[in-house]
């Protein structure tokens, strides 16, 4: 195609801007804007928020439950110390509760249990997460079929038009293969970017459990069995 006929899609283009946002981000991007992205979208905006609101420090480690153990701890012994996290919501508490639930073993079967427990917690939330990144990594792929479909039905109509289409025969097709694939690095970016994010907070408030946790249960258990 010549540079005028290129010039002449362009000038369809321009004066499409007359149009409103909708009808460009959503009636021109066809049946896969409507019933797969645009849902699509919907699902990751609403697991980006509810991610981000529970992936923080209150739910893992909140302020004050470490002293509050301690205290538990040193007034009477690990039964006193589980008795406290009973009924906490919180990571670090449902991991020392499982950790000084051990009938016997002492100190290195506590601390045991107790990882056992917390990894099971950060494999719990990573694989809820995990969502976000196969939304990232679909999204870009249903976009790209859009952009396949849309040049496949440009290049289907130049040839129904003997090799000279004009330039609104082509701008519904070339408007498939853009708004698809906007929508699909749209949804892409801000999924990826927030599951980075979630993993590496991920990462932090496991450790910081980790640290507090075996910092309490070696307060009140011992090195040899029967300790707790």
């Amino acid at each position: 195609m010549g540079g005028e006929a290129w010039s002449a899609v362009g000038g369809a283009l321009a004066a499409g801007e007359a149009r409103s946002y909708l009808d460009r981000l959503f009636v021109a991007g066809g049946p896969i804007v409507w019933f797969a992205l645009l849902p699509l979208s919907v699902v990751a905006v609403s697991l980006i928020v509810q991610y981000l609101l529970a992936v923080r420090r209150s739910r893992f480690v909140p302020a004050g439950v470490v002293e509050r153990l301690r205290r538990a701890g040193q007034a009477g012994g690990a039964g006193n110390m589980r008795r406290a996290a009973e009924g906490a919501g919180d990571v670090l508490s449902q991991c020392v509760r499982a950790g000084l639930g051990q009938p016997a073993g002492g100190r290195a079967a506590v601390e045991a249990a107790f990882l056992e427990a917390l990894e099971q917690q950060e494999s719990r939330w990573l694989r809820r997460i995990e969502r976000l990144n196969i939304i990232g990594n679909v999204a870009p792929m249903i976009g790209l079929l859009g952009t396949v479909w849309g040049m496949i039905e440009a290049f289907d109509r130049i040839v129904r038009a003997g090799g000279q289409p004009t330039p609104e025969q082509l701008a519904g097709a070339i408007s498939v293969a853009l708004v698809t694939t906007l929508w699909g690095l749209s949804i892409a970016i801000p999924a990826l970017a927030t599951y980075g994010v979630l993993r590496n907070r991920l990462e932090e408030l496991t450790t910081a459990a980790a640290g507090a946790g075996e910092d309490l249960v070696g307060r009140v258990t011992t090195d040899k069995g029967g300790g707790v």
